[in-house]
């Protein structure tokens, strides 16, 4: 995969680098959309021959699957571009920037990827449903005009609601999060060099929203709600891409940019691990003091699961001690202390 990225940036040096850099761009970004497709289709065939108990588990594994290579295919010519091809050889090719900046091929070649993940990716995301759905009506038809029952006079009968419900595809949760999960690190590991590119993502974003909304309604199977209790894997993934996002900015701006042009590599380095370690101890301490979940929240959490299991399990008669005690230590609050009475005072 890493070898045919490079390769298509060697033949875009050889033939005519100046006329032909945005031809390229768009072969190359069309190559990676047609190798996340292949790569997701193999890793959705192995994942399904696991045959996992809950879906939850089907995503973690799917996802452990593809998001190495994804990142890799996504992502590398963008790293490529801002830090090693300005001043390197490639296949003894002498490499270099557009005006001696790679910033401007790192944000056209980013603007390319947005572009064509905004048109081909929502392009064949609404066609092959579509397509799918019109192959089999047609084989439908052709069929009921062929049989026993076919002839000039008769014609096939409409079907129910649930009948065509039944004909759709099956709607996939994890293709729509695997989208958006490949267009926020689109949108924040270089977003120091494409400040532009948040707005972009906006407009992809609310243009997602109608085409999800007509997909759904239109062209899938109604799906059947779910319960889970959280969003992960999907949590852990944005985190990642976060930290990573974090690392590749400041990497970007004194390496890449011309800011720091004058400091010499030794410097660079001792500078970029220091933005970078401020900047994930702020994370650290912004995830501390500001948690997800409040601890006032997470309390009356544990305390509703209590009343909850007393009233489904034990009929709400009956203490289970064991549970009040553990709501008790979660309590801020200290138990009240009871005094027990003997038979005998209860009868007076």
């Amino acid at each position: 995969l890493v070898f045919m990225t490079l390769v298509l940036f060697a033949l875009r040096h050889i033939m005519h680098p100046g006329k032909t850099r945005i031809l390229w761009q768009i072969v190359n970004a069309l190559f990676v959309e047609a190798m996340n497709s292949a790569f997701t289709y193999v890793a959705k065939r192995l994942t399904d021959r696991e045959n996992h108990r809950a879906y939850s588990e089907y995503q973690n594994h799917l996802l452990a699957k593809t998001v190495i290579f994804k990142f890799v295919n996504c992502y590398i010519s963008l790293y490529y571009i801002a830090f090693m091809k300005q001043g390197h050889t490639l296949f003894a090719l002498p490499m270099h920037c557009v005006n001696g900046d790679c910033l401007n091929d790192l944000g056209s070649q980013l603007a390319i990827f947005m572009i064509m993940r905004l048109t081909v990716q929502n392009f064949l995301e609404l066609g092959l449903p579509w397509l799918a759905q019109y192959i089999r009506d047609m084989k439908e038809q052709r069929a009921f005009n062929t049989s026993l029952f076919g002839g000039a006079l008769t014609v096939m009968p409409d079907l129910s609601q649930a009948e065509r419900q039944s004909k759709r595809e099956d709607y996939d949760v994890y293709g729509d999060m695997d989208e958006v999960l490949i267009l926020y690190g689109y949108t924040t590991l270089f977003v120091v060099a494409c400040p532009w590119v948040p707005l972009l993502a906006l407009l992809s974003s609310v243009l997602e929203c109608f085409l999800d909304q007509k997909k759904l309604v239109l062209l899938h199977r109604r799906p059947f709600p779910m319960t889970a209790s959280n969003n992960e894997p999907w949590d852990s993934a944005f985190d990642v891409f976060g930290i990573l996002a974090m690392v590749t900015n400041t990497a970007v701006i004194v390496f890449t940019s011309k800011a720091f042009q004058g400091m010499t590599a030794a410097h660079k380095g001792l500078l970029f691990l220091g933005i970078e370690h401020l900047m994930l101890f702020g994370r650290l301490m912004v995830s501390f003091f500001l948690p997800a979940v409040p601890e006032k929240v997470r309390l009356l959490q544990m305390q509703q699961a209590v009343m909850v299991h007393r009233h489904l399990n034990l009929n709400g008669e009956e203490e289970d001690q064991e549970a009040r005690t553990q709501a008790m230590m979660t309590s801020q609050v200290p138990p009240p202390y009871v005094h027990d009475m003997d038979d005998e005072q209860e009868d007076g």
